[in-house]
This record gives C-alpha cells, structure tokens and sequence, in this order.
C-alpha cells in the first residue's frame, strides 16, 4: 500500500490517545486508585517525578521494582524483569516510541506520568512481554503557569549544564503548554581489556569519553468548541548531537599482540525526531466516549565514524571512514469506542493502525598505511512494518470482585532487503481482582504477548569490528527472516495497604516463549560473524517485592527487590538463561523532612549475571550497585535549591566474555574492567 493512501488514513480516521486506561497512581498521586483496579499496574506521577528530582526519566525509572535501565553506549534500554531487547514495550502517549527515542536524554520535567502494566492489555498493546512502560508527556495543569529549572553538574573535572522551562495559559475554551529542555551529558569510561588465547595473552587501555547535547520540546495545545468535543494536539521535536572519542593502546609484554597495537577513533552522530498526535475526543449523549487520532513521526539520523589503527606507535595509520544515514517514518491511525451499559459494567473497542518505513545507508571506504584505497563497501537497505490491529475490551465490577476480558488480533507484515513475511496473532487477556479485606487485593490475569524482530535485527547489514575480530569480538548482522517470539504469561499479585499511606505488596509471573531468538557464530571470509537465529523454547518465571512504610511524620522508607529466572532449552546449560538477563535488582530509599528541609539517599542494586548468549559464548557482567544522597531547601513558596552526591561508591564495573573449548579446541576470554566517577550535582527550582 502507497504510503500517501496511508497519511489520507491517518489524517481521516485517527487514533485513541493512551490516556483512556485506567492506571493507579503509586507515587505522587493525591488520589490512589491502585485499590480499585483489575490489572496490576503502577505509575509514576507528576508530584513524584517533581518530588525526586532527576535529571533524565532513565535516572526516575531505575528506582521502580522491577525496572532496570541500561545507560552505557550510544542511547539507554529500558529493562522489566531483567530482559531487554524488545521484551519490554516502550510506548510514548499510548503507541510505540518512534525510533532514536531514548530516555536518558528526555528530562522529567516533560512528563506527565508514566504507566507501567505488568502484563498485556488489548488496548495499549500485547507487544511486551516482559510488560509494558507507557510515557504520557505534560498535560495542561489547572492553572496558568511558569516552572524554570537549571543544574550543573561535575563529573571527572567535566562541567555538565541543563536548563529547562515550562509555560501554560489560557485562553477562552484554548489552553496551551510548551515544555523545553537543554542538556549536555557527559560520560567518561576509562576500560583496560584483558585477553586470553591460545597463543597466548594481550591487554589494552582504552579511554572513552562519550558527550551528548540535547534539545528537546513538547507543546499541547487543548480546544474545546463545543461542551461535547475536545480537540487535542501533541508535538514532539528533539535534537541530539553525540560524540565518542576513544583512544586505545596495547600495553607493552603481550605474547599475543593484535591486529592494531594503537588504535584512535571518534563517533560523531545527529539524530533529529519529530512527531505530531492530533486527537479528536467526543461525549456522547447516551455516556459513551470516542476517540479518534493521527499521528506521524520522522527520525532521519546521520553518523559518521572514523577510525585509524598502527601495527606500532611510529607506523603509518590504517583508515577506516564510515558514513551511515537512517530515516525512518512512521504514520498511525488509532480509534477507541468506550461504553457503560449499566453501573460496574464498561466496553472498550478499537482499532490501531501504522505503516513504518526505513532507508538505511552505509558507506565504508579503507585505506592501507600507503594511502592506498584498500576496499569501498557501500550498503544500502529499505524496510517497511505495516502493522493492523483490532481490539475489545469488556470490564465488570460486582462487590469485591472485578473481571476484565480483551481480545486483540494483531498482524504485522515485514519487507526487509527484498524478504516479505506476515505473522498473525490473536491475543487474549484475561485478569481478576479480588478484596480480601479493604485493605488487601489480590489480582491474578493471563495473556497472551509477543516480540517483534527491530529493524536492526531484521536488515542483512554487517557491522564490522575494526581492531581484534575474533569470536569473543565478532561482526554482526541482521536476519531478514527473523520471527517473532510469541508468549503465554501469567501474572499474580497482592497488595496490603497500611496506615499513613503505607504499602506491601508482592507479585510474580511466569512466561513461556516459542521462537525464542538467540545468536548465531560462525565463521564467514575469514572473519567470525554474529547473526539472531530463531531458536526453540524458553521459560521464564519471577518475584517481587515492595514496601513504602511511613515511619513517622518526617520519615519515609521505600524499598523493593525482585528476583528472576529463566531457561532457553536450545543452549546448553548452565547459565542459559534469556538476553543476559539481570538475576536480581533492587533499591533502597530513605526520607527525612524537617520543615523546608529535606534530606535523603537512594541505593541500587543489580546482581551479577552469567548468561550463555550462544552455544559456546558465555556473557558475565559484575554486580552493580550505586549510592546517591540529596539535600533540598524549600527557599520559599516558589524557589528550591537542590544538591545531589551520586555514585558515592564509585565502583568499577567488570563484563567478561569466555569462549569455548570447542571441538576444535578453539577458546578464548575477554575481560573488561571500567571505570567509573562521583559526580556533584546542584539545581535551582524556580515556580510562578
């Protein structure tokens, strides 16, 4: 299908806006709704995003159970249950993020609240199985408004500024919001790599230092025309500039010397993103509401990389340039029909449609120490998801008990580098809660969830190494005929409230996933080459535990933990565990307020993890732990100063790489320790 018959669609038709599920607040919410709902779900609301204080959503993430948030390399990967790569939905205002959204460069002060369901839902999607993060950006507060913020922080003698700025009003039946945000990031990552193989040992000392500046902007735009309709538009539009700049080099006694003794290299990407949603919301007459909305996204990001290599420190340079462009482009279409029936008894229908397209281009030139023009690789790649969904959700409530039943049938069509494939899926979703006591809820639900490949999995495109490939260091590369992992999850939780706002609640889940995508080796022109294979069957099962105890008037403790398990059964065990995922995690928070003052520290904890990636690769990362504290002065109604102390421990962080034996008594290990810093961080709250 002609992608202008789908914008006619999307301007014609429209979509529902995420705002339509019902969540409860846990966090910062003056009205705690989590008693009364049918499925397992928490958010994290405005007050609280205020409250704490952070300076990216990635940072504000990391202290919900269950939720853990990788922030190294080029972007962070929002992980539920310890699983990443696809298995956690991330959604922005109810449909998918656009592609080079990251949350470690998105400032909270854009947000409005953010949704996180446990298990599937057939309004917002069965495309998580591990669950799903829905971020609802800044709706129009009830009064007209000015917040300013700006920060600074010191990280290894390397000053890091923000600034960000908040406007609301109205006018007659228009109201207005724009939130803005600048920010610089800095991340120093000073790595010593240690090698073993057969022929002997090598090591190299490689300084990172990875810089991003962002800008972001999130207007809405509210009309009412007439007491029935409601007409709301929602921009997005960011801007990030990163540069990575490393400089790597052989330390002296190796038996085994590599490829390059001196290697240097610098990242250089712009990553531009632009979305608009424009929704129609109607009361009708009978109670009933409708939702209609368009939406569309454009993400075109440039890179460029280059890469120079010495066999010794007074040899001519071996150059490698890389230029590599991504656009990608997305339109949907989404609608939503809400009925009451009777008293305690809603139905939900909808549809949810969008078409994504991507060109991809990547160009590699190599000249040898002579100058001499060594081998030009220029790649070019056009994929295109269409994705069709239909959806009915019916709730029921009747005294202490409350069913909700949905159904949703999904197909997805992929044409990536010439290979089309179609897959189906019906989804049901069945959940139950019951009032034990007015205090206590027990919930349970099962649901049927799925994996989609992305397209970096999906496109034939190999990404080279440039120093040292070997099997622990391999190329990799995407598989067009990628299928989709499919699920059946069952959840279950209890949550017991207490005076002064107090909570205890535990839950667990299980999941069992066919199509399992795990890596592939093998050996290709002379070089090793990674490449995700559709492998079988895996399990995975859990816990969960949380607390919020209110101590005294001044005291607040928060905590919780979660523990997790899983199996794929086509690797060979032990550690055969799922996308290297995290055992434990956890975190520990502790308040103090004292009349305009207020004190506090925040402790995380990830557990270490030995997860086998492939047949014979064994993955292992060291425990990861982080101590923040903070300090705020209310200065007066409208002013607040802020200090934070963060990475007091300051750890160093370790991931290994073994390989083998094989049968043909090939083997080798990887070890790479980092470094990490204490950073200084002090802020300025201004409200009118």
């Amino acid at each position: 299908m002609q992608i202008h018959c789908w914008l006619v669609l999307a301007l014609t038709c429209g979509s529902a806006s995420a705002a339509s599920l019902s969540t409860v607040e846990v966090k910062g919410s003056r009205h705690d709704q989590r008693r009364d709902e049918t499925a397992g779900t928490v958010v994290l609301g405005r007050a609280q995003l205020a409250a704490d204080g952070d300076r990216t959503l990635a940072e504000a993430l990391q202290r919900l159970p269950g939720i853990t948030v990788d922030t190294s390399g080029r972007g962070a990967t929002i992980r539920m249950r310890g699983l990443g790569s696809g298995y956690t939905q991330v959604l922005l205002n109810g449909v998918p993020a656009p592609a080079g959204f990251t949350v470690d460069t998105l400032a909270p002060e854009l947000v409005e609240r953010v949704e996180i369901l446990r298990a599937g839902s057939a309004e917002l999607g069965t495309q998580g199985i591990a669950g799903t993060v829905n971020i609802v950006l800044r709706k129009v507060p009830a009064r007209p408004r000015q917040e300013y913020g700006a920060s600074v922080e010191w990280l290894d003698g390397r000053l890091a500024p923000r600034a960000s700025a908040q406007w609301s009003g109205k006018a007659d039946r228009l109201t207005w919001l724009a939130s803005l945000n600048a920010m610089r990031s800095v991340l120093p990552q000073p790595q010593l790599l240690r090698e073993r193989l057969p022929a002997g040992e090598r090591a190299l000392a490689i300084d990172n230092l990875n810089v991003a500046d962002s800008v972001s902007l999130a207007p809405r735009l509210t009309w009412r025309p007439t007491e029935a309709d409601t007409l709301t538009w929602q921009g997005f539009a960011g801007m990030t500039w990163r540069d990575i700049a490393a400089a790597g080099r052989e330390l002296p006694g190796a038996s085994a010397p590599g490829q390059f003794a001196a290697q240097d290299s610098r990242f250089r990407s712009r990553a531009p993103l632009l979305r608009g949603d424009l929704t129609w919301q109607r009361q009708l007459p009978d109670g009933a509401t409708l939702e209609l909305t368009a939406g569309a996204s454009h993400s075109p990001r440039t890179s460029d990389f280059d890469f120079a290599g010495r066999t010794s420190a007074s040899a001519q340079p071996t150059r490698r340039y890389v230029q590599a462009d991504i656009g990608d482009d997305v339109l949907l279409s989404k609608g939503r029909y809400g009925a009451a029936p009777q008293a305690g008894h809603t139905v939900v229908a909808g549809w949810d449609v969008s078409l994504a397209k991507r060109h991809q281009t990547r160009v590699e030139r190599e000249l040898g120490p002579d100058g001499t023009l060594a081998f030009v690789l220029d790649q070019r790649y056009d994929g295109r998801v269409e994705r069709r969904a239909l959806y009915v959700q019916d709730d029921w409530q009747r005294g202490a008990w409350s069913l909700s039943a949905g159904l949703r049938h999904e197909t997805l069509d992929t044409a990536v580098a010439g290979a089309d494939a179609r897959s189906r899926l019906w989804s049901p979703v069945l959940q139950a809660a019951v009032k034990l006591t007015p205090a206590t809820t027990l919930r349970s639900g099962i649901s049927r969830t799925f994996k989609t490949p992305t397209m970096v999995e999906l496109v034939p495109r190999r990404y080279t190494t440039d120093n040292n490939n070997s099997v622990t260091n391999p190329d990799t590369e995407g598989n067009p005929a990628l299928r989709p992992e499919l699920a059946w999850g069952f959840d279950a939780g209890i949550d017991r409230y207490l005076d002064g706002g107090g909570l205890l609640s535990a839950s667990a889940y299980s999941r069992r996933i066919d199509d399992v995508t795990v890596q592939q080796l093998s050996r290709v022109d002379e070089r090793w080459l990674a490449r995700p294979v559709n492998a079988g069957r895996a399990t995975v099962h859990g816990i969960a535990l949380e607390a919020k105890l209110a101590l005294s008037a001044a005291l607040t403790v928060r905590a919780n933990v979660a523990r997790n398990w899983s199996r794929v059964a086509a690797l060979p065990g032990p550690d055969n565990r799922l996308d290297r995922q995290a055992p434990t995690s956890g975190s520990l928070g502790v308040e103090y307020r004292a009349g305009a003052m207020a004190l506090g520290t925040n402790y995380l904890y990830q557990g270490g993890v030995a997860a086998r990636t492939a047949a014979m690769l064994l993955d292992r990362t060291a425990p990861q732990r982080k101590l923040d504290a903070w300090a705020t002065w209310q200065l007066d109604t409208g002013r607040r100063l802020r200090i934070d102390a963060l990475n007091l421990l300051h750890p160093q962080g370790l991931t290994q790489r073994q390989y083998g034996p094989d049968d043909h008594g090939l083997w080798q290990d990887a070890a790479t320790r980092t470094r990490t810093y204490r950073t200084l961080r002090v802020g300025f709250e201004l409200q009118q």
